[in-house]
């Protein structure tokens, strides 16, 4: 016999991804929303667990989570009414609780990583909300690009700012990036010899340029026909956008490099993942900023609404995820059966909260099946999940299937015979709701408590 493990065994995990199944379909009857919270589980859960793998995995991880953080928000905030995107966040949750089931908890480490993430990508939605807001403030992208090519100012002084300014951006980026990110030990008296070769050849270009362009400047006072040639070169829009784009991309590559050498020494092992961080959420959020920002349906007022509620979003994620480091450090993490249980039944709760008539129709049966079937589905789920964890403890993964399917099949009975009991005193409240007073209704809710309870004890 192998030594007890905390997996789960193989049939245990069938039956509770069956009952997070039955459970969301149920919840889709009257709340369709629910199936677009499912994959945004499943990519916060993707992500989570790329977290905690090599640098690559680690990019695309941080990659994909301010992608699903967006599509979340993206969703709530088009689900119409509170309770239709409190079943969406229900639907995300019960999907990454099932893969927890399935996969696994998620590492402390790849908690960590997951949580640098999120802060990372917080800080940038949260300035790309402000960009769009300064978008709109100017009058439109097109404004916006014309502001920032021009930003040295106009003539021959702005040319002037720019040439001093895109250089001088590379070389503290040549300066600034680690030797250990682009070459190894033994090659670092090459590095620093080549890099420094190669600053030093950026001045003396620069230098060029701005004494070429001073040169130009002054004959051009002397000789009339030079002053077109100078309004070509101060007022063309390429040489703004080339010198505004070898700027951007280097102040871009400090700002790495900063990041780079704050955290290299934050770690006891060889590898750190801040730069597989940074340069995954890069493109996680400035892709579908730009995508947004570009797409004609979509105004620059609601994508920084959406941008900003994502920051929001995404730092909260942070704190839960550094919060949940530590429980998962002291190995007193909640079980995913038990989340899986608690999300069917948060979205029963939610179902039938969203009932508001009282009488006897479509709409109701709807709600009173999206209602007691997820609510039996997380009895159930509980049940198993508990059962199972203890033949996890006690035996190990490779359990006997037998038993498992007799548990499962008592437990689901159970469960079933819980749906048309829980349909017919539906009825019945419904049918005596217009008669019964509010401490008569209260009396019948505790009496059938009472009877559920004297039942279940019975039973166990």
């Amino acid at each position: 016999m192998s030594p007890p493990d905390d997996r789960l065994p193989t049939t245990v995990t069938r039956g509770l991804v069956l009952a997070a199944l039955v459970g969301t379909l149920a919840l889709a009857v009257s709340q369709p929303i629910v199936a677009a919270g499912v994959p945004i589980g499943l990519g916060l859960a993707v992500a989570v667990g790329a977290a905690g793998g090599s640098n690559r995995r680690v990019a695309l991880g941080a990659a994909l989570l301010p992608v699903v953080v967006l599509a979340g928000v993206a969703t709530v905030g088009l689900a119409g009414t509170p309770i239709a995107g409190l079943v969406a966040v229900v639907g995300a949750a019960l999907a990454a609780a099932v893969c927890g089931v399935v996969c696994g908890q998620p590492t402390a480490v790849a908690l960590m990583r997951t949580g640098g993430a999120a802060l990372c990508a917080s800080v940038l939605a949260g300035g790309s909300a402000l960009v769009a807001i300064g978008i709109d403030t100017v009058g439109g992208i097109q404004a916006a690009l014309t502001t920032a090519l021009w930003l040295t100012g106009d003539g021959v002084f702005g040319l002037l700012v720019a040439l001093i300014v895109a250089p001088v951006a590379v070389v503290a980026a040549l300066l600034v990036v680690p030797p250990a990110a682009v070459t190894v030990p033994s090659r670092y008296d090459s590095y620093v010899t080549s890099r420094n070769a190669l600053a030093k050849l950026i001045g003396i270009a620069a230098a060029v340029a701005i004494g070429g362009l001073s040169i130009l400047t002054v004959g051009s006072m002397l000789v009339p026909t030079l002053e077109p040639v100078v309004e070509a070169v101060t007022g063309s829009a390429a040489v703004r956008g080339l010198l505004a784009a070898v700027t951007g991309t280097a102040l871009l590559g400090v700002a790495v490099a900063v990041i780079a050498r704050s955290v290299w020494r934050q770690t006891g092992g060889r590898r750190n993942a801040a730069v597989a961080i940074v340069a995954g959420t890069l493109p996680g959020v400035g892709l579908p900023f730009a995508a947004a920002i570009r797409s004609g349906g979509i105004g620059t007022t609601t994508v920084a609404t959406l941008f900003g509620a994502a920051a929001a979003a995404l730092g909260v994620g942070w704190l839960a995820a550094w919060l949940y480091e530590g429980v998962v450090g002291r190995n007193e993490a909640t079980n995913p059966e038990t989340a899986v249980a608690a999300a069917l039944a948060a979205g029963g709760v939610v179902s039938g909260a969203s009932v508001d008539t009282a009488t006897l129709s479509l709409e109701l049966m709807r709600a009173g099946v999206a209602t007691f079937v997820p609510i039996a589905a997380a009895l159930f789920a509980y049940d198993v999940g508990r059962y199972g964890r203890t033949l996890a403890r006690e035996i190990g993964a490779e359990a006997s299937r037998r038993p498992q399917l007799v548990r499962l099949g008592w437990s689901g009975g159970v469960a079933a015979v819980g749906v048309p009991v829980g349909a017919l005193g539906m009825a019945g409240a419904t049918a005596f709701a217009p008669t019964l007073s509010v401490p008569a209704t209260a009396g019948v809710i505790v009496a059938v408590a009472a009877v559920v309870g004297g039942t279940w004890v019975l039973v166990r």
